[in-house]
């Protein structure tokens, strides 16, 4: 653990552990009873903290379901930029990503989850889509500024970050599809390499 990202407090730990808890209440109670049939209230009741409390995480409980998570992009530009020098952007990209998947093996119940809350209401897509476009141009930007390029103007940092997006998502797909028999990991590696190798068949 380096210096810029210390371990946290426990004050920390405890706020991670209540912003988990409110993110997996809302989770399963709109994946129990559909999202228009949740509120705030009720979350909070179940976990037994205040709404206020719950205003302190999140903006609103479709966040709490779409974007559980907080500085996801922020620790991926972090580890972008602090990997080795001898790695090319993609391997450092790689690298990132895979730090930053790895909870998905034991939390693929809440992935599960999402999907179904997601497919049972529609209206909750535009604003996931939107977040994942954000993280999308976050990525752009760390590759970008790893290779000292402009992430609007330059082809190769957007390339790049798309191509490792639709790497990881092949990677889930096959992952769920084949009921989980390899690991997640396993599946990302084998990805990333046909991405290295240019998809050579």
């Amino acid at each position: 653990m380096s210096a810029d990202d210390p371990s946290p407090g426990l004050r920390e730990r405890k706020k991670r552990a209540t912003r988990d808890a409110l993110a997996g209440m809302a989770l399963r109670m709109a994946a129990d009873q559909g999202i228009e049939n949740v509120t705030v209230e009720a979350v909070t009741d179940a976990v037994g903290v205040s709404v206020r409390t719950f205003f302190n995480y999140f903006p609103c409980l479709e966040d709490a379901i779409i974007r559980p998570g907080r500085h996801h992009a922020e620790r991926t530009r972090r580890a972008v930029l602090n990997a080795p020098e001898h790695l090319t952007a993609l391997e450092a990209l790689s690298e990132a990503l895979a730090q930053e998947l790895a909870p998905i093996e034991e939390g693929h119940e809440r992935w599960a989850l999402q999907m179904k809350v997601l497919r049972s209401s529609p209206s909750l897509l535009p604003a996931f889509l939107a977040a994942q476009g954000a993280d999308e141009r976050a990525l752009v930007a760390a590759v970008a500024e790893r290779l000292g390029q402009d992430p609007e103007t330059d082809l190769y940092p957007r390339l790049l970050a798309h191509a490792a997006i639709a790497a990881v998502r092949a990677a889930a797909e096959v992952w769920v599809a084949s009921g989980r028999t390899r690991t997640f990991q396993s599946l990302c590696r084998d990805a990333f390499a046909s991405l290295a190798a240019g998809l050579a068949v």
